[in-house]
């Protein structure tokens, strides 16, 4: 008898356990800070050359659900710096098009909108089964213990190295961007030794409205593959245009 009593209040521990996992909701803001590689001509400066650029982001999560997006105050302007001999020229051009990933974990599916030159598109795809590795490292980071999960990625056939610190504190598999499916909430992300960083600046855990989480559907629908064709293609007419300028494209 007190074996059966034992299981039961075990079953119930799980069946509590369980559902206040499932009724973690809320938001995390982020700062995403990609470094910029510019290989300029020898002996050449441009004046006032930003090396990086940061865009700040909010994801939202509730049960199985998350959805990734730009916050209303990123700066989207087109900038363009000229060397000081004016025989160089560098045109940042910022997409003004709503980044949005949106994740259904119960489905399996990422839906990512995203724009590219004025023109929209909506990319559909099976969530990614990443293949994370703990290392045992723990440090605290916004008043959450964090443990540190790495990975390697193949991005345009080259080799990519993912660090991410996440917290068991927030008990939801969700992360910013594409990254995810790890024991806790990712606070923070590395990638390729800190070209791109994304860093969570405050956590608000509340109760969120479904309206939150609705698809994103702005855009022409294609495939990953398809989309980077068009931006290939569209970065090479674009340098055309400018003359052989030096080109950059920002995009997340």
């Amino acid at each position: 008898m007190k074996n059966l009593i034992s299981s039961i209040l075990f079953t119930f521990c799980l069946f509590v356990t369980g559902n206040i996992m499932a009724q973690v909701s809320g938001t995390i803001s982020y700062s995403e800070t990609i470094k910029l590689d510019i290989q300029l001509p020898d002996g050449m400066e441009v004046d006032g050359l930003d090396k990086s650029m940061t865009m700040e982001k909010t994801l939202a999560f509730k049960d199985k659900i998350s959805i990734y997006k730009d916050q209303e105050k990123n700066n989207s302007n087109d900038r363009t710096m000229t060397s000081d001999d004016g025989g160089f020229q560098i045109t940042f051009q910022m997409d003004d098009s709503e980044d949005i990933f949106h994740t259904d974990f119960q489905t399996k599916i990422t839906t990512h909108q995203t724009g590219f030159m004025g023109k929209e598109f909506i990319i559909e795809s099976e969530l990614t089964k990443y293949k994370w590795k703990l290392t045992g490292e723990k440090i605290k980071y916004l008043d959450y213990v964090c443990q540190k999960a790495e990975m390697i990625l193949e991005e345009n056939g080259k080799e990519v190295n993912v660090v991410a610190w996440f917290t068991s504190e927030i008990p939801v598999s969700v992360g910013p961007d594409m990254y995810n499916q790890l024991p806790g909430a990712i606070l923070m992300i590395s990638k390729n030794d800190g070209k791109k960083e994304i860093k969570a600046t405050a956590v608000n855990l509340k109760s969120l409205d479904d309206e939150i989480f609705e698809l994103p559907k702005k855009g022409k629908k294609v495939t990953a593959e398809e989309y980077d064709q068009i931006v290939e293609e569209k970065t090479k007419e674009l340098q055309r245009e400018l003359g052989g300028d030096e080109t950059i494209i920002i995009r997340g």
